[in-house]
C-alpha cells in the first residue's frame, strides 16, 4: 500500500507544481507505477480549473476569465508539457535525419517552430475556453457539464501518455527522465483506462464519448507520426502528446453539442 501511495505522490510531483512537501525516491519502480495515477492528476487539475472559473464567473468577462484559467492551467504544470511540445516541434519541423532531429530536441534553445507550436496551441486553448465560458454564461452549457469537460479532457490526455509509455519504445537515452518508465506494465494502462470512465459514469452522454473518442484518435495519429519519424518516443514527445490531445479535446467540446 505504501508503494502505491508513493507512486501517487510521484505522479503529482512529476506532472504538477502543486506544493506536496513530501520527499520520495524517484526510482524505476515508483515512477513506472505512477503512470497508473496520471488520469487522477488530470482530474485534480480539471477540478482546480473549475474552482477558478467559479471564482471568476462573477466578472462576466469570458475572454479575460479564459486567459486567467489558461494561465493557471499552465502554471499548474510548470510549463513541463509545453516545453516538450516546443522541443518536439523544433525537431520534427527541421525535416532532417532522425539523429539530427533528436539532437535538436535535446537542445535547450527554442527555435521558430517551437515558438509557433506553443503560440497556436495556447491560442486554440484560450479561444476554446472562451467559447465554453460564453456558452455557460448564456445558459446553453450547464456548469456541471463544464465541470465534466474540465475533468475529462486533461485526464484523457494524460491517459494517452500512459498508453504511449506502455506500448511504445523509449529512445530518449538513459539520462532522460523517460528512461524510468521502462518498467511500466500493461496492467497500469488498464487501470488508467478504468479511472477515465469516472466522468462518463457521472455524466452519461454521447457527447463525452465523442470527446474521448476524438482525443483517443488524435493520440493514436500523433503517436504513429512520432514513432514513424523518430523510431520511438522521448520525454519531449510525451509532453507534446499531452498538449495536443488536450487541445483536440477542447476543440471537440466546442464543436459537439451536449
Amino acid at each position: 500500500m505504501r508503494q502505491w501511495l508513493v507512486s501517487l505522490i510521484v505522479a503529482f510531483q512529476f506532472l504538477t507544481r502543486l506544493p506536496i512537501p513530501v520527499q520520495v525516491e524517484y526510482n524505476k519502480r515508483y515512477v513506472s507505477r505512477s503512470v497508473l495515477f496520471y488520469p487522477v492528476v488530470g482530474f485534480v487539475i480539471g477540478f482546480i480549473l473549475y474552482l477558478a472559473l467559479v471564482v471568476l464567473s462573477s466578472s462576466g468577462s469570458a475572454p479575460l476569465d479564459a486567459a486567467i484559467v489558461l494561465l493557471i492551467w499552465t502554471l499548474l504544470t510548470g510549463g513541463l508539457h509545453l516545453d516538450g511540445l516546443m522541443d518536439t516541434a523544433d525537431g520534427l519541423g527541421s525535416h532532417r535525419l532522425r539523429e539530427q532531429m533528436l539532437a535538436i530536441m535535446k537542445d535547450s534553445r527554442v527555435g521558430a517552430m517551437g515558438v509557433l507550436a506553443a503560440f497556436f496551441v495556447l491560442l486554440l486553448k484560450w479561444a476554446s475556453l472562451w467559447t465554453l465560458l460564453d456558452r455557460m454564461h448564456q445558459g446553453s452549457l450547464s456548469g456541471s457539464m463544464l465541470l465534466g469537460l474540465l475533468l475529462t479532457i486533461p485526464a484523457v490526455s494524460r491517459g494517452a501518455m500512459v498508453a504511449a509509455i506502455v506500448r511504445h519504445s523509449y529512445i530518449g537515452g538513459e539520462q532522460g527522465m523517460g528512461g524510468l518508465f521502462r518498467e511500466a506494465r500493461a496492467g497500469y494502462l488498464a487501470g488508467a483506462i478504468l479511472l477515465l470512465l469516472f466522468p462518463v459514469i457521472l455524466w452519461p452522454s454521447y457527447g463525452w464519448l465523442w470527446v474521448i473518442g476524438i482525443q483517443a484518435a488524435a493520440a493514436w495519429l500523433l503517436v504513429r507520426h512520432f514513432v514513424g519519424r523518430l523510431g520511438g518516443l522521448t520525454g519531449d514527445t510525451y509532453g507534446a502528446l499531452n498538449e495536443l490531445v488536450e487541445t483536440a479535446g477542447l476543440l471537440a467540446a466546442v464543436y459537439i453539442s451536449f
